[in-house]
């Protein structure tokens, strides 16, 4: 796993995140999926290249500096501090010399319980970059009834954005990315990973953008960064509350019923700067949200964020207050040598904490929900076996007492891969058990009303340099009540211009409790998962047609039986997306 460097190569997104240690019930930033996109599918120059890589937010902090460090891909291809998935990532972009004008086209439809649509613009002129996406949701009429537009413009200490932008600062408490850190084995990675400050929008995430005017400011006395919005969003006010729709997806009369009902006015104010090995940084927001009636709730906040290193320790945390008085904090180090990556960290939450872009690292993501927990996560390498640990204790905030349980919840999970030449073996066990009323503490045991455990395992052969096949298996046991199995078998098949993915699954469940994922056949920028809670059967396949290097097209088509002997009709599901670039 941390040998030699690897000269293979991924050809999709979901295959690199499989690599990195994603599983399917993942939510994966969608920034990052573009970003991604962009590196495998798009020729880059150098600079381009390491500024795109710096800005992926699931990358790891070792990784990172040695990103950051390096001049060109070239010298990064030999890196042996790299880990495999970022090696393997550096391999598969195509570096081409600086270009004055860029531009990359994408645009995709599907047809899966109505029509989706989406297309995407962005690219870059000398110093100025932009971005525009057009999207249709299967319960709307207009085929760009979402669009979005960013013009930025760059130099050596400013930049200045015009449209939708986001500020990206901290560790999640006031303004964070579209999905927070991820849960599970990679966790180390995403959380301790501070926000880059001022970018373009580019989500189809509908919630998540502030339309207006941002720009950053770099001075011998810090990063100074602004962002002025006037934004509509779906949602309601409701007692003092402002309910939102973070989904952003109309399919339904009632999503479509709260579209567009509030309108935000956001001023947002960063400052962070770099003290020898310590960084320290502060975010002032204040909002004012009104609905159709003229209603309005006015909110505030304020949060410092620092981060450092000392020898093989590294420490980071913010610490957040919002008009509520509400105390909200999120801390951890992490060690690292070359044998061992731990990460410990802590995180309190009150109830009825709501921020600006508020995307903490929690289990409760509710309007009122509140938390306390303890998050710790290991990696250790042994010759070519890697062992991934992590555990959860975490506590619903609802009841100040200190002699009561309040939703208590204890995560844990184990992981073991093993990959040698042509072969990769993956397994792992996860496991929940969670209390979902309050009781006494002491002298009662704890009676948990909610077990899960779920188990994966996963074997791959790559024949081949173009060809390559996996098994995997997934189970899902719910309070010893409702289980879950489900079998996949996977192959991929690259000749010059055509590249082929095919996927068989067949799933028993006794019911939803007892569901199992796996990936979509995912098209570009898409980590989409499939979910079953029935019995089922899945055939699909992929296929990319690459003519030459800047034009792509591709193809996915699924079918479907409600049962694993074929019976009764298929439900068909397709999609289109090409992908030109100049």
């Amino acid at each position: 796993m941390w040998g030699s460097p690897s000269t293979d190569k991924i050809h999709s997104v979901e295959e690199w995140f499989t690599l990195l240690g994603y599983d399917a019930e993942s939510t994966i930033p969608e920034e990052d999926l573009n970003s991604i996109q962009q590196l495998i599918h798009t020729p880059v120059s150098n600079a381009d290249a390491l500024m795109i890589l710096t800005d992926i937010s699931v990358l790891s902090l070792s990784d990172l500096k040695n990103i950051s460090s390096s001049k060109d891909i070239e010298s990064l291809k030999s890196n042996e501090e790299l880990s495999t998935a970022v090696r393997f990532l550096i391999n598969s972009i195509n570096i081409i010399n600086y270009a004055p004008l860029k531009l990359l086209i994408k645009e995709k439809i599907s047809f899966h319980n109505g029509v989706r649509h989406d297309w995407r613009a962005i690219g870059s002129l000398e110093n100025f970059e932009y971005g525009i996406l057009l999207e249709k949701d299967p319960g709307e009429q207009n085929i760009s009834d979402h669009n979005s537009i960013y013009l930025k413009w760059n130099s050596t200490k400013m930049n200045l954005i015009a449209g939708d932008h986001q500020l990206v600062g901290g560790y999640g408490l006031i303004s964070w990315r579209t999905s927070s850190a991820h849960k599970g084995f990679a966790t180390l990675n995403s959380l301790p990973r501070q926000g880059k400050g001022i970018t373009g929008y580019r989500s189809s995430n509908e919630y998540w953008s502030t339309r207006g005017l941002g720009g950053d400011w770099q001075t011998d006395y810090g990063k100074f960064t602004f962002s002025l919005g006037r934004t509509y969003q779906d949602g309601s006010l409701n007692e003092n509350e402002i309910k939102l729709d973070k989904t952003g997806i109309h399919v339904t009369p009632g999503d479509l019923f709260i579209q567009n009902q509030l309108l935000e006015y956001s001023a947002t104010v960063m400052w962070n700067n770099n003290f020898h090995s310590n960084h320290l940084g502060l975010i002032i927001n204040s909002q004012n949200v009104i609905d159709n009636t003229g209603e309005n709730i006015q909110r505030q906040s304020v949060s410092i964020f620092t981060s450092g290193n000392w020898n093989e320790w590294y420490w980071f945390g913010e610490s957040a207050l919002n008009t509520n008085k509400k105390v909200a904090f999120l801390g951890g180090v992490i060690f690292k040598n070359k044998l061992l990556k731990y990460l410990l960290s802590i995180r309190h939450y009150p109830a009825h904490f709501r921020t600006y872009r508020t995307q903490p690292f929690a289990e409760w993501q509710g309007q009122n929900d509140g938390e306390k927990g303890i998050f710790q996560n290991v990696q250790l390498k042994y010759g070519k076996h890697v062992i991934f640990l992590y555990t959860d204790m975490v506590e619903k905030i609802v009841d100040n007492s200190f002699l009561t349980n309040n939703n208590i919840k204890y995560e844990s999970g184990i992981r073991w891969q093993w990959r040698y030449n042509k072969h990769l073996i993956h397994a792992q066990l996860r496991k929940s058990n969670q209390l979902n009323t309050t009781q006494m503490y002491f002298p009662n045991n704890i009676d948990y009303d909610i077990s899960r455990t779920t188990t994966k395992g996963s074997y791959k052969y790559k024949a081949t340099k173009y060809f390559d096949i996996r098994w995997q298996v997934n189970s899902t046991s719910y309070n010893n009540e409702s289980k879950g199995v489900g079998f996949e078998t996977q192959f991929n098949w690259k000749i010059q211009q055509f590249a082929i993915r095919g996927s068989w699954i067949a799933a028993q469940i006794d019911d939803f409790n007892g569901r199992v994922y796996f990936w979509d056949l995912n098209l570009p920028g898409e980590m989409r998962s499939v979910a079953i809670s029935q019995n089922k059967q899945l055939l699909g396949f992929r296929v990319q047609i690459k003519p030459n290097n800047n034009y792509r097209l591709y193809m996915r088509w699924r079918s479907s039986w409600n049962s694993i002997r074929f019976n009764g009709t298929a439900k068909q599901s397709y999609a289109l997306a090409i992908q030109i670039n100049f």
